[in-house]
């Protein structure tokens, strides 16, 4: 039982807002990507923009490439990459946010979708916030049978 306290109704007014205003940044973000493209007379095909998604995930992948730091970091970047990793991954991102507009498909939502797919697929009580490959292996071989009867 949850306990109504003056003190939890701010909290949850506290997250909502906080929520409100992350997806107007989101919003805001997303605009601001269709406008500069607009503005720039950039209008890609779909196909195009998804060869540059893989593109620009290569670069990203890239920064990661023959770095010596990542095994003696486990996997994380070395900080004199920051800023050039950080433009890799806003390069990725612009390009999902512009194909998403141009096949009119909302993130935000499909996004969701996917989670809520994820948790069904893959339950909590199967990992215990841990790795399990054993599931992960089986639920490929699953998805392979399947494909293979359709």
């Amino acid at each position: 039982m949850i306990l109504i306290t003056p003190k939890r109704v701010l909290q949850c007014l506290c997250m909502k807002q906080r929520r409100v205003v992350a997806k107007d940044r989101y919003l805001k973000l997303l605009k601001a990507v269709s406008d500069f493209n607009k503005a720039h007379g950039w209008d890609p095909l779909p196909s195009d923009i998804a060869k540059s998604v893989v593109i620009e995930a290569a670069e990203l992948l890239e920064k990661y490439q023959w770095d010596e730091t990542d095994r003696e970091r486990q996997g994380l970047p070395n900080f004199k990459n920051k800023e050039e990793l950080g433009e890799e991954i806003a390069d990725v991102f612009w390009y999902l946010v512009t194909l998403c507009n141009k096949e009119e498909i909302d993130l935000l939502h499909v996004l969701k979708d996917k989670l809520h797919k994820n948790e069904l697929k893959y339950p909590k009580r199967k990992f215990k916030g841990k790795h399990n490959q054993e599931f992960y292996i089986a639920q490929k071989r699953k998805y392979r049978q399947n494909r293979k009867k359709k």
